[in-house]
């Protein structure tokens, strides 16, 4: 299986995309300015994508426009998607999870939480695809024996 390394940072601001590109210096990071690039970006780099760290407000299409996106096209069960945005209102924080978000975080943050908190999950999809993996091989096995 290949190894995911990959993080795709969506934010219009690149302050905050140059904070948490540094956050994460020891991983490959992308990044993109608005919710239509950030679908793009995924698509052409979904096999090595380890996460995406999203903000909602954004121009062109904001944040949950790729959260419906990505549950449209079952990407959101793959990959974590964390929302890291100011807005934390009970509505954008319903909203987020019922989506899919694996997690939101409340700018302004602090970088060494947040590393941890992402880091954490994305080990846990990572897990979980190896885990699926090894299913997926057994049921193989099982459904074919003679091969």
């Amino acid at each position: 299986m290949k190894e995911r390394n990959t993080l795709l940072i969506v934010d219009d601001f690149e302050f905050n995309r140059l904070m948490l590109s540094d956050t994460f210096s020891d991983r490959n990071v992308i990044e993109a300015d608005n919710g239509q690039r950030a679908i793009e970006e995924y698509e052409r780099h979904k096999d090595e994508l380890c996460a995406v760290l999203l903000d909602i407000m954004m121009p062109v299409m904001d944040g949950f426009g790729v959260l419906e996106y990505f549950v449209e096209n079952k990407y959101i069960d793959d990959i974590p998607v964390f929302i890291i945005s100011a807005d934390t209102s009970d509505k954008s924080l319903s909203r987020a999870y019922d989506l899919g978000a694996a997690d939101v975080i409340a700018k302004p943050f602090n970088i060494r939480f947040v590393r941890r908190r992402i880091n954490n999950i994305i080990e846990l999809y990572d897990q979980r695809r190896e885990l699926r993996s090894v299913v997926d091989a057994q049921k193989q096995i099982l459904e074919n024996p003679s091969k």
